[in-house]
């Protein structure tokens, strides 16, 4: 039996399709050759020039896109209707860098490269964007001319700070609000945003070097095994969120490497590990710094090696803003209902948090799991973007403009189909 949401998504489908004359379908084929041809951080090359070349083919000034962060760019969409109320500029990115990743999928559009793979969703999250802009380009009629949509197409979100590079190169300069979308393993149809609050961690990686004494593995006691020092500090630093911060304020430590050796029978003369520290406040995050630094100068310490720790600060938090997070919400329920909407956030970092400081922002998480169907999480490498949330995600954003802009074009609300 088909849901209730399942039959907006034709709906809407057919909106699209009747009066915008959006052709979903090459959309979708944009998406998958996106997908089969993936770039990694700032070599996003192809994926520039494709996107580009959309949105010309669409109408859109060549002159007039802004060349940000190497392969970044942005595009602004004006209105041409006569001015209304105040002057206004809204932001919508997209991220479009895929992973270093091999993908196992064996479908047609699968990545032709053996260790890039688009498996966290932004060959969707860019497909999605270039539909949107173009029924805002069909539109603009519609849309007073103090107004201003502008399209961030942002390279290097997979931990190379292109957010961050896009706004100190002015990327994003003018705009009064600015929103993303990303694609979770949620329940298909199920939109996560908070009003107001975190909607994602900051993240800051640590590496741990433990300096010993070498020595043959037949004499251990003649040197100071740095790998027995290392594994003692492993285990005290799992203790430094049940015992220091506690349940009550939310904190994540995970060591994701170590390594040490090169012989079975050689007592190396160093040992390294490293991870990641999570949270939603600076404050937290300090703490836990200051514990692992604790923990680095005694235990090591006791067992005659020396502990040293270098810090890389990652992503702030996403912090939704109350009138751009209700924004958000309001749009998804006016198209959906009430009980398509979750205030969860996630426990993964994500660059768009620089934006969203930069100016007031909002972040929503789409969920793509489908009942009944295979579903993967992102970074996985069976992991393929549901092209069913494209539909959805670009009704959304077009709600949003509608509802930022105080104009009316769509006719979508969800009272209208009944």
């Amino acid at each position: 039996m088909e849901s209730s949401f399942e039959t907006r998504l034709k709906e809407m489908s057919e909106l699209l399709s009747s009066k915008y004359k959006l052709d979903l379908p090459a959309i979708y084929s944009f998406r998958k050759d996106l997908h089969k041809h993936p770039e990694t951080a700032f070599k996003e090359v192809k994926t520039k020039e494709k996107l580009i070349a959309y949105l010309v083919n669409q109408g859109a000034k060549i002159e007039d896109i802004k060349h940000f962060a190497i392969t970044g760019f942005t595009y602004d969409i004006v209105g041409t209707a006569p001015p209304q109320g105040s002057a206004m500029a809204i932001g919508i990115r997209a991220d479009i860098d895929a992973l270093p990743m091999k993908e196992l999928n064996t479908f047609p559009h699968a990545s032709i490269y053996p260790d890039v793979g688009h498996m966290c969703g932004h060959d969707g999250h860019a497909a999605t964007l270039i539909g949107t802009a173009e029924v805002l380009l069909r539109i603009r009629s519609q849309i007073p001319s103090n107004k201003t949509v502008r399209l961030i197409f942002q390279p290097g979100e997979e931990g190379a700070n292109g957010g961050g590079k896009m706004v100190a190169e002015g990327a994003l300069d003018g705009l009064n609000d600015v929103y993303a979308l990303h694609s979770g393993f949620y329940p298909f149809g199920k939109f996560c945003v908070k009003e107001e609050g975190p909607m994602s961690s900051r993240v800051t990686g640590f590496d741990i070097e433990i300096i010993g004494k070498g020595s043959h593995g037949a004499y251990p006691e003649k040197g100071n095994d740095p790998i027995a020092a290392l594994v003692e500090t492993f285990n005290a630093l799992h203790t430094i969120i049940s015992r220091k911060i506690g349940r009550d304020r939310f904190a994540i430590l995970t060591i994701g490497q170590m390594k040490a050796g090169v012989a079975d029978n050689v007592i190396p003369d160093r040992a390294t590990m490293g991870g990641t520290i999570r949270t939603h406040l600076k404050e937290v995050e300090d703490e836990v710094k200051l514990n692992i630094e604790c923990i680095l100068s005694t235990i090591p310490k006791a067992m005659g090696c020396e502990g040293k720790i270098t810090f890389m600060e990652g992503s702030p938090a996403i912090i939704n803003s109350k009138i751009q997070g209700k924004a958000l919400r309001e749009s998804v329920s006016d198209l959906f209902g009430e009980g398509s909407l979750s205030s969860e956030g996630t426990d993964a970092s994500e660059d768009f948090s620089f934006m969203a400081n930069k100016v007031p922002g909002a972040y929503i998480i789409i969920g793509f799991a489908e009942p009944g169907k295979p579903a993967y999480v992102n970074h996985h490498p069976l992991f393929d973007y549901n092209d069913k949330l494209i539909t959805p995600a670009i009704m959304m954003w077009l709600r949003l403009v509608e509802k930022r802009f105080a104009i009316s074009f769509t006719e979508s609300k969800q009272n209208d189909s009944k």
